[in-house]
């Protein structure tokens, strides 16, 4: 049993090294994850929603997967000889990340909060900013989200 922890430890200590160059980035998501988990259970319990485990699964599922996918891009170009290329396109998925969890944090926050305080005009501000005006910066993001208007108008 002993041989067998030995092993495990080993392996994870070996993965944390093998990650540690995207360290940062890593530990910005699991801020994200858990700042849109705990604002989103906080707008569930404000609303008198049904709290459910099916729910908190699905969203640490979701979160595994990104992880895993994260760690597998940097790993790919990292054994390919293209460290700074995953580096790169690792920040590229952590900031497409920060978009979408962003946005569904400020959505979520504003629902929290009383609509005539000071504090949910900025959010409400912060909302409009975030899901409609980043659009019209980034051609990619605005293409993608016309392709996916479509494509659930047309089923």
């Amino acid at each position: 049993m002993d041989g067998l922890r030995f092993v495990m430890a080993s392996l994870l200590a070996n993965m944390v090294g093998l990650l540690f160059p995207i360290w940062n980035d890593i530990f910005g998501l699991v801020l994200l994850f858990t700042a849109n988990f705990v604002v989103g259970l906080l707008a569930d319990v404000c609303n008198h929603c049904d709290w459910s485990f099916r729910k908190a699964f699905s969203f640490f599922r979701d979160a595994a997967i990104y992880f895993a996918m994260v760690a597998c891009i940097y790993l790919l170009g990292y054994f390919k000889g293209e460290e700074k290329a995953a580096v790169h396109c690792v920040s590229f998925t952590i900031y497409v990340a920060i978009y979408f969890y962003g946005t569904n944090i400020l959505r979520n926050a504003r629902l929290i909060t009383n609509e005539k305080s000071t504090l949910y005009s900025v959010l409400n501000f912060l909302y409009y900013v975030f899901s409609l005006k980043v659009l019209e910066r980034s051609s990619y993001l605005k293409d993608y989200i016309n392709y996916e208007k479509q494509n659930k108008n047309s089923c």
